[in-house]
C-alpha cells in the first residue's frame, strides 16, 4: 500500500513544469533543472520532464546528463511523433558531444606523443570512448591506463567493470576486482561488482560471500541486495562429474557448462529453452535476469521475457476471468467483485477495477459492507482519484471513527497529496499509540516528518521501522529519502550562498560577490562549471593571479574551451601579451569561427607591439566574415586604436574623416558698430590623432559718423566701413578623447591695402558635465578683437589670451569662470575676470551669482578700456529641451554696476540640432544692456554654423 502511495504522482506538479519553462525562457537553466527534478520525482513516468531537463543540460553543456535524459524520454514516450522529436534531440546532442570528445581524444593523443608515460591521458581517452559507447576501444585504453597506474581509484575500477560487462570480458573483470577488493576492503561497491562477475562465472558461493560483505558495509545497498537475491534463488545444484553410466539431462549439462563459461550467452539461451520446456518458470525467470543485465537488446531476450512474465501473470488473469464470469451472471455478487478488484490491484489495472466498482456502487449506493467500501477507496487512490478516495474514507470514518486501518489509510493519502497534514498527524498518533510496531504507520509518520523537514524526528521513525523489518523496501526507501533530503538541505544552504554571490556579481559588485563564492568553495566540492564560474568572478574582481590559478585547475582536469578562453583573457588583462597571443592563437586553431577569440588575438598583437599583425586580423574579420553592425563597430573601433605605421597603413586609413562647416556671425550695438562675417571651414583627418584644414572668411565692419563722437573721428581719416578677407591654415592634434590642442596661421587683407598676419592657438580638456579647462590665443586686427567703431579705419593690432573652465559637483554645485588678457599695439593692456557660482535646483535649471571685473592700463579714446569696472549679477540657464538630437537652452542675467549705478541685463537662446549622425547645426542669439563710460550700452548678436562630416 505505502509503496504505491510513495511512488504515486502529485496532482499539483504542473507548477514545477511551468516554473521550469519560465526559467528556461530567461536562460536560467540551473534553476530550471531544480524545478524539473521535483517534477520528475512527482511524475517519473512522464517523458516530457526528462526531455525538458535534457534540453537544460544541453544548454549547460552537460552532455552526458543530456544524453541519459533524452534516452529516458524516448523509452517512456508512446507517441511516435514526440518520440521522433526526442530522437532528433538526442542525435543533435550526440553529434555535438561526440565531436568534442573526438577533439578531446586528439588533444590527449598529442600529449601522449610528448609524454607517453602519463597514465591520465590514457584514462581520459578511455572515458571518451566509454561515453561514446565504443566499448572495445574503451576497454583497450583502460587497459593501457592500468598498465601505467597501479593505484587506480575504486571509481575508475567501477567504470572499467561496466565496460568489461559490455564487452563480455567477465573473467578479466573477476581478476581485476579480486585484486581491488583486497586493496580496498571497505568499498561496498567493489564487493558488489565482484559478486556479479563471480556469479556470471557460476561461482555462486564466492558471489554470495561478496554480496554479503558489501551489505555488511552498506546494509541497504540495492545493487548488492538484488545480486544476493539472485544468488539465493539458484535452486538447482548440478553434478560436477557425472558418472558415465548415469544419464546427464540437458538442463544439468547446460548448468555445468555455464559454470565453466558464464559469458556464453548462447548457452544460457539454450538453458532457458530447456527450463521453459520443463515448466521451471522461476528458474527461467532468473536466467533471463542474468541475460538482461548485458543483452537486453537481444530480440530473443525480449520475446522470452515477455513469455515468462505473461505466464506468471496468467494465474491472476485466470482468477479475473472467473470473477468476471460470476459478475456477468450476477452484477451484485460482492464476493466476486472483491476478488476481481484484488487481482486488478495486483496487476495495477486500477482503472479497470474502478469501472466495475463505479458500476456496482451506482446500482447499490447504500452499500454498507465496510470491506468493499474500503477497497473502493483504495482503488480510487491508486487510480489517482484522490478527492474521491478521501470522501469515501471520511464517510467510513464517520461510521467507524475508531477504525485504525481507515485512519492509517486516510493519513497516507494526506501525505501522498500533502494536504490535511495536521489531520494525518493526529490519525498516525492514534495508530502508533495502539500499534507502536505498525510498519506502515512508522513509515508514514517518518514521511510526514520529512515533509515538515524535521529530519531528527523522521530518522527516529525510520529507525523504528528498520527495527521492525530491516529488509522492507519502503524502510530502505524512507532512509534513502531522509539521507537525500538532508543532503539536499545542506546543498540548498550552499546553493543559497552561491546565489547571493551571483546576485552581487549581476549587480556589478564582483568583490562583494567573491566573499560568497569563497564561502561556498570552502564548504563544497565544486564541479568544473562552478570552479570555472569562480574563476570568472575572480577575473571580474580583478584578482587576476587567482583567476589564472582557478582556470588552470579547471584545465588540469580536462580541456575546457570556455575556461581556456577566459584564461587567455586573464593573460591579456595582466599585460602578459606573450602568453595572451599564444593562448588566443591556440583557441583560434581550435575554433576558427569564434569571433571573440579572433578579436582578442588582434588586441593581444596590438598590446604586444605588433600592430601590423593586429591590422591583418581586423581586416580579415571585416573583409571575410559576415558581421552584424555592432561587431563591425567593435572592429572599426580597434582599427582606430592602431598607430599609423608604414605607407600602406596611412593609405588604408586616409582620409580618416572630412569635415565642412559653413558659418556666419553678426554683431551690432547702439553706438553704430556692426560686424558681419560669412565663411567656411574645412577639416581633413589624417588619422585618429591629427587633422589639418583651412578657414576662409569675409568680414564687414560698419559705423555711422552721425552717432560717433566728432572730436574723436577728427583725429584720423574716417571712412566708417571696411571689408576683410581672411585665410588661415589649421592643425588639430587629438591627444586623447578628452584633450586636444591646435593652432592656426594665415593672413588678413582689406581692399588690397592692408595685409596682416593671423595667429591662433587653443587647448581643450573636458569630461562632459563634470569638468572643463580651455586655453585660447588669438592675434588679429584690433577692430576684430575689441569691437570698436573707432578702430575700423586705424591699424591697431591686438593679442588675446584667455583661460576658462567649469566644474560640476555630484550634488549639483557648479563653479565656472574665465580670465582674459588683452595687449594692444598702442602699449595698452587689460584683463577681464568673470567668476560664477551656481546650483542646479532641477535637472534642467541652474541659478547662481556672477562677479565681473575688468581693468586696463590706461583709458583709450578709441576703444572701450575701463579701469576698475565691476558688476554683480544673478544668472540662470534653463534647458528647455535635452534630447539625443536636440538641445535648447534659454538663459540670462540681471545685475548691478556700482560705479555708474546701472542695471545690467542679458538674455540668450542657444540651440544644437543633429538631424543626422554626421550633421550638426548650432546657433546662438543674445542681447543685453550695460554701461560704458557712464552711458547706456546695448548690443545684439547672432551666430550660426553647420558642421558636416564624412567617413
Amino acid at each position: 500500500m505505502i509503496a504505491q502511495l510513495i511512488s504515486a504522482q502529485n496532482i499539483d506538479v504542473e507548477i514545477y513544469r511551468k516554473t521550469a519553462l519560465d526559467h528556461m525562457e530567461n536562460g536560467r537553466y540551473g534553476e530550471a533543472i531544480d524545478q524539473l527534478n521535483k517534477y520528475i520525482s512527482a511524475v517519473p513516468q512522464n517523458p516530457e520532464g526528462y526531455n525538458l531537463r535534457a534540453l537544460c543540460f544541453e544548454q549547460r553543456k552537460q552532455y552526458e546528463n543530456a544524453v541519459l535524459d533524452f534516452r529516458r524520454a524516448i523509452a517512456l514516450e508512446k507517441n511516435d511523433s514526440k518520440r521522433n522529436e526526442y530522437l532528433k534531440n538526442l542525435r543533435r546532442v550526440q553529434e555535438v558531444w561526440y565531436n568534442l570528445l573526438n577533439k578531446k581524444i586528439e588533444g590527449h593523443l598529442r600529449e601522449i606523443a610528448i609524454n607517453p608515460d602519463n597514465p591520465i591521458n590514457y584514462l581520459e581517452i578511455g572515458k571518451c570512448y566509454r561515453w561514446m559507447e565504443i566499448w572495445n576501444k574503451a576497454e583497450e585504453w583502460y587497459d593501457e591506463y592500468l598498465k601505467r597506474d597501479d593505484n587506480a581509484s575504486p571509481d575508475e575500477i567501477i567504470r572499467y567493470t561496466e565496460i568489461l560487462a559490455k564487452t563480455g570480458s567477465i573473467k578479466k573483470g573477476e581478476t581485476i576486482l579480486k585484486k581491488y577488493v583486497e586493496r580496498y576492503p571497505d568499498d561496498w561497491r567493489l564487493w558488489s561488482r565482484y559478486g556479479y562477475f563471480t556469479m556470471w562465472l557460476g561461482k555462486y558461493r564466492i558471489a554470495k560471500d561478496a554480496f554479503e560483505k558489501a551489505l555488511a558495509i552498506k546494509p541497504f545497498f540495492k545493487e548488492a541486495r538484488d545480486g544476493l537475491d539472485i544468488v539465493n534463488r539458484q535452486a538447482y545444484v548440478t553434478q560436477q562429474n557425472p558418472r558415465a553410466f548415469e544419464k546427464e539431462y540437458p538442463i544439468d549439462r547446460y548448468y555445468r557448462l555455464l559454470k565453466k563459461n558464464p559469458s556464453d550467452v548462447e548457452m544460457r539461451f539454450k538453458l532457458v529453452d530447456e527450463l521453459l520446456k520443463a515448466k521451471r518458470i522461476e528458474e527461467a525467470y532468473q536466467q533471463l535476469q542474468i541475460i538482461g543485465f548485458a543483452h537486453s537488446d537481444d530480440e530473443r531476450f525480449q520475446s522470452k521475457w515477455d513469455y515468462v512474465v505473461q505466464f506468471r501473470d496468467s494465474l491472476y488473469r485466470l482468477n479475473l476471468d472467473r470473477a468476471k464470469s460470476r459478475l456477468e451472471k450476477n452484477p451484485l455478487d460482492k464476493e466476486a467483485l472483491k476478488i476481481l478488484s484484488r487481482y486488478y490491484e495486483y496487476l495495477q489495472y486500477y482503472d479497470s477495477a474502478m469501472a466495475y466498482l463505479d458500476k456496482y456502487f451506482e446500482e447499490v449506493p447504500d452499500e454498507e459492507d465496510p470491506e468493499l467500501i474500503f477497497q473502493y477507496a483504495r482503488m480510487a487512490a491508486w487510480n489517482r482519484e484522490f478527492d474521491r478516495a478521501i470522501d469515501i474514507t471520511d464517510k467510513l470514518l464517520e461510521k467507524y471513527p475508531d477504525n485504525l486501518d481507515y485512519q492509517l489509510f486516510r493519513a497516507q493519502v494526506s501525505i501522498w497529496i500533502k494536504r490535511d497534514l495536521e489531520l494525518a498527524k493526529q490519525y498516525l498518533n492514534n495508530v502508533l499509540q495502539k500499534r507502536p510496531n505498525s510498519l506502515d504507520a512508522n513509515i508514514a509518520m517518518g514521511s510526514l516528518m520529512l515533509i515538515e523537514r524535521k529530519f531528527d524526528e523522521a530518522q527516529k521513525y525510520a529507525d523504528k521501522a528498520r527495527g521492525i523489518d530491516p529488509t522492507n523496501d519502503e524502510v530502505i526507501k524512507l532512509q534513502s529519502d531522509i539521507d537525500w533530503q538532508k543532503l539536499r538541505e545542506e546543498e540548498e544552504k550552499l546553493y543559497r550562498i552561491l546565489e547571493k554571490g551571483r546576485k552581487e556579481v549581476l549587480d556589478g559588485n564582483c568583490k562583494d560577490g567573491l566573499v560568497f563564492y569563497e564561502e561556498y568553495m570552502s564548504k563544497a566540492e565544486p564541479n568544473l562549471l562552478i570552479l570555472k564560474e569562480y574563476g570568472d568572478v575572480l577575473f571580474c574582481a580583478k584578482e587576476y593571479q587567482r583567476a589564472l590559478e582557478a582556470y588552470n585547475q579547471v584545465l588540469d582536469l580536462g580541456y575546457n574551451y570556455d575556461a581556456a578562453l577566459q584564461r587567455a583573457k586573464v593573460y591579456y588583462a595582466m599585460g602578459d601579451s606573450v602568453n595572451a597571443v599564444r593562448a588566443f592563437k591556440e583557441l583560434v586553431e581550435d575554433d576558427s569561427t569564434d569571433f571573440e577569440a579572433q578579436l582578442y588575438l588582434g588586441d593581444s598583437y596590438l598590446k604586444l607591439g605588433e600592430p601590423d599583425s593586429a591590422r591583418n586580423i581586423y581586416n580579415m574579420l571585416l573583409e571575410t566574415w559576415d558581421l552584424d553592425s555592432s561587431r563591425v563597430a567593435m572592429v572599426e573601433l580597434r582599427k582606430g586604436w592602431l598607430p599609423i605605421t608604414g605607407i600602406a597603413a596611412i593609405l588604408e586609413t586616409f582620409p580618416y574623416y572630412v569635415g565642412i562647416a559653413p558659418l556666419s556671425q553678426y554683431y551690432s550695438d547702439n553706438i553704430s558698430f556692426s560686424l558681419s562675417t560669412f565663411g567656411i571651414r574645412a577639416d581633413l583627418g589624417i588619422n585618429n590623432y591629427l587633422s589639418a584644414g583651412f578657414l576662409f572668411g569675409s568680414t564687414r565692419l560698419n559705423s555711422n559718423s552721425q552717432i560717433l563722437d566728432p572730436d574723436i573721428i577728427s583725429t584720423y581719416d574716417y571712412i566708417g566701413a571696411r571689408s576683410y578677407r581672411t585665410l588661415k591654415g589649421l592643425i588639430t592634434i587629438r591627444i586623447s578623447k578628452r584633450f586636444n590642442v591646435g593652432t592656426g596661421f594665415g593672413i588678413t587683407n582689406s581692399a588690397g591695402t592692408l595685409r596682416r598676419e593671423e595667429k591662433e592657438a587653443f587647448a581643450n580638456f573636458e569630461i562632459k558635465d563634470t569638468v572643463s579647462v580651455s586655453f585660447t590665443y588669438q592675434n588679429s586686427d584690433g577692430a576684430l578683437i575689441l569691437y570698436s567703431p573707432y578702430l575700423i579705419d586705424q591699424q591697431y593690432y591686438a593679442s588675446l589670451y584667455r583661460i576658462g573652465g567649469y566644474y560640476i559637483h555630484k550634488n549639483g554645485l557648479k563653479i565656472s569662470g574665465s580670465f582674459q588678457y588683452i595687449s594692444v599695439s598702442d602699449i595698452n593692456e587689460g584683463n577681464d575676470l568673470m567668476i560664477r557660482l551656481g546650483k542646479y535646483v532641477y535637472n534642467d535649471l541652474i541659478l547662481g551669482y556672477e562677479y565681473y571685473y575688468t581693468n586696463y592700463r590706461f583709458k583709450s579714446q578709441y576703444y572701450y578700456s575701463p579701469q576698475n569696472f565691476e558688476s554683480h549679477s544673478f544668472w540662470l540657464d534653463n534647458e528647455l529641451e535635452k534630447k539625443k538630437d536636440l538641445t535648447v537652452i534659454l538663459g540670462g542675467k540681471i545685475g548691478y554696476i556700482p560705479f555708474s549705478k546701472f542695471i545690467a541685463l542679458e538674455g540668450h537662446l542657444e540651440a544644437l540640432y543633429r538631424p543626422l549622425e554626421n550633421l550638426t547645426i548650432s546657433g546662438r542669439m543674445g542681447m543685453g544692456s550695460t554701461s560704458r563710460d557712464d552711458a547706456s550700452y546695448r548690443y545684439f548678436s547672432t551666430q550660426l554654423s553647420v558642421y558636416w562630416t564624412a567617413f
